[in-house]
């Protein structure tokens, strides 16, 4: 009798076949990993955006109209379009301000950061 020294075809296909499920779950797993990191960056840059806005309103560089009316502006930042909301609410201190930023990625209009924070400005 002679001694088997490879591999049948079936078992070729069948090695093949679970190769291939492997190498379709790693490309479906590293797809979404890209796609998260791009969502994740997106963010960074909105923050980075309202973080700015929010040192401007505090330095004095940007006025804000008084409650309710929302200061809106467009903005290209790395290469991407944005757009952004920011008004001054009062607080149960009359000394305090709250400052709200909200940041959209244009074209369609989707919120990616909304920032909150505080002014202190005394009324005389």
């Amino acid at each position: 009798m002679r001694k088997n020294k490879g591999l049948t075809l079936i078992e070729v296909l069948i090695a093949l076949a679970i190769l291939s499920i492997a190498l379709t779950a790693i490309i479906e797993a590293t797809a979404q990993n890209i796609k998260h990191t791009l969502y994740l960056q997106q963010r960074v840059i909105a923050t980075w955006i309202g973080t700015n806005t929010i040192n401007y309103i505090r330095a004095g560089v940007l006025i804000l109209p008084e409650a309710p009316d929302t200061f809106t502006k467009k903005t290209v930042t790395l290469g991407k379009h944005w757009s952004w909301n920011a008004n001054l609410n009062v607080t149960p201190n009359k000394n305090i301000q709250q400052i709200k930023v909200v940041v959209y990625q244009e074209p369609n209009h989707i919120k990616l950061a909304n920032l909150t924070s505080y002014l202190y400005a005394p009324k005389h």
